[in-house]
């Protein structure tokens, strides 16, 4: 039985058992045309940008001024909803004892501060001694796709400080989050080569939220003696 034996063959069992055959010539058959025009328009709603010269010039930064003027010429940063949001942390310090670091700017407003200010000072540590940064350095939401990236970032940023520990503010918890926000037990672990704990964050503990107060005393009764670092 030849080539056009079996075709034939199949496109008649085809036509009596109400499926269809679809063999390579009939490709170019009309009523096939409408299924080769919806695969080449079926294409992601959103095309991811591709990486521009800017986007590697962090990775060779020599100092926290190039590190950080590297990262506002990146497409991540340089987005046009983004780039007036863009927030360098001020008065970076070099070897600090403590790296604080929050999720974004929007987490560190001044009642929040004052929360922070208040809890070192307790502490027995001076505010202004710690270096502070942030892991999103805009306001903007961070997407998925970019969060590899970011977190690069930051163990540049980190090798750039030189912390001896790292303290993380996790974000805080918000309804349209899908992910889980990080455990805040105060047991240390180690990121980038440093000591770090995780906390809440501080807008978690504003006195506008109903469970600040166990959250105040959780920081203090379990996640600080937790850590080991402060007496």
């Amino acid at each position: 039985m030849n080539a056009d034996s079996i075709k034939t063959y199949l496109l008649a069992q085809s036509e009596m058992g109400g499926f269809e055959i679809v063999v390579p010539s009939q490709l170019s058959e009309p009523r096939f045309t409408r299924l080769k025009d919806l695969q080449d328009t079926q294409k992601p709603v959103v095309d991811l940008p591709k990486p521009t010269q800017s986007d590697f010039l962090w990775k060779d930064a020599t100092s926290l001024n190039d590190f950080y003027e590297a990262l506002r010429k990146h497409s991540i940063y340089a987005k046009s909803m983004r780039s007036l949001s863009f927030l360098v942390p001020k008065d970076i310090k070099i070897n600090a004892a403590y790296l604080l670091l929050f999720h974004s700017p929007q987490e560190l407003t001044a009642e929040s501060k004052g929360i922070l200010e208040r809890l070192f000072k307790k502490l027995g540590i001076d505010l202004r001694e710690c270096a502070i940064s942030f892991f999103f350095k805009c306001d903007e939401t961070a997407m998925p796709r970019e969060k590899p990236v970011l977190r690069e970032m930051l163990f540049k940023e980190i090798e750039l400080l030189n912390p001896e520990k790292i303290i993380f503010f996790r974000e805080a918890p918000c309804s349209e989050k899908i992910e889980k926000p990080a455990k805040a037990d105060g047991t240390p672990a180690t990121f980038a080569g440093k000591p770090a704990i995780t906390l809440y964050s501080l807008l978690e503990m504003l006195p506008s939220k109903p469970d600040y107060k166990e959250k105040m005393l959780e920081i203090w009764n379990s996640l600080l003696p937790n850590s080991g670092w402060f007496k």
